[in-house]
């Protein structure tokens, strides 16, 4: 029993590392990163480029955002994240607060438990397990809304910033626009629709592999 309520009072505040992700903008769906792995994988596919149909397109130019200053500059995101810190804030207080209730029970149960009967520290030791169960679907409960929270707002961010880029690239005629940070690699977060070869590319994939 000792070692059950040891082991949760030591990781019960684990909710702790999430929610704070969406601050380093990593690893969002719908995404492209551009690297020379990348570029090598590709030409180990060996596709036959000339079977390729050439897609006719006035082709504009490349731009890019910088990351760091749209996300110390944008209203809506330093607002989002305040909220997701505030939100987080108040949901490790919560949970610390019921932490130290059940470490007090605990504590309580020690100092007694000689002096109890066996039906008695039976009892007491069952509603202590019972205790840290409910403690531990609060812990997986608030995680739950952190990390959905997350989700909305990384979403909402991105529907911002696409749609805006989209009536942007019209007006100046940019092929691909993309994020950048010094040191880390570029994001692709606007591609001009009618440069996308994807089905090209895969129904020559395709042909080569049925000549196999």
């Amino acid at each position: 029993m000792n070692q059950r309520i040891s082991l949760i009072l030591n990781g019960v505040l684990a909710v702790a590392v999430i929610g704070l992700y969406v601050l380093h903008f990593k690893g969002q769906k719908g995404t492209n990163e551009v690297s020379a792995t990348d570029t090598t994988k590709t030409q180990e596919a060996q596709i036959n480029l000339d079977s390729l149909p050439t897609i006719i397109s006035d082709n504009g130019a490349i731009a890019f955002i910088d990351f760091e200053q749209l996300t110390s500059k944008y209203k809506f995101y330093k607002d989002g994240v305040a909220a997701l810190e505030n939100d987080f804030k108040r949901k490790e207080a919560e949970l610390m607060k019921k932490q130290q209730v059940l470490e007090e029970n605990f504590a309580r149960y020690q100092q007694l438990a000689q002096s109890l009967t066996p039906e008695v520290r039976e009892k007491r030791e069952k509603d202590l397990m019972e205790e840290e169960q409910r403690l531990l679907q609060l812990r997986d409960r608030l995680g739950k809304e952190l990390t959905d929270k997350e989700a909305n707002f990384n979403k909402e961010f991105l529907t911002k910033i696409d749609t805006y880029l989209k009536t942007l690239s019209k007006e100046k005629n940019y092929s691909y626009v993309f994020t950048y940070v010094k040191g880390g690699p570029a994001t692709i977060v606007y591609a001009k629709d009618s440069l996308n070869i994807s089905t090209q590319v895969i129904n020559s994939l395709n042909e080569q592999y049925k000549k196999k």
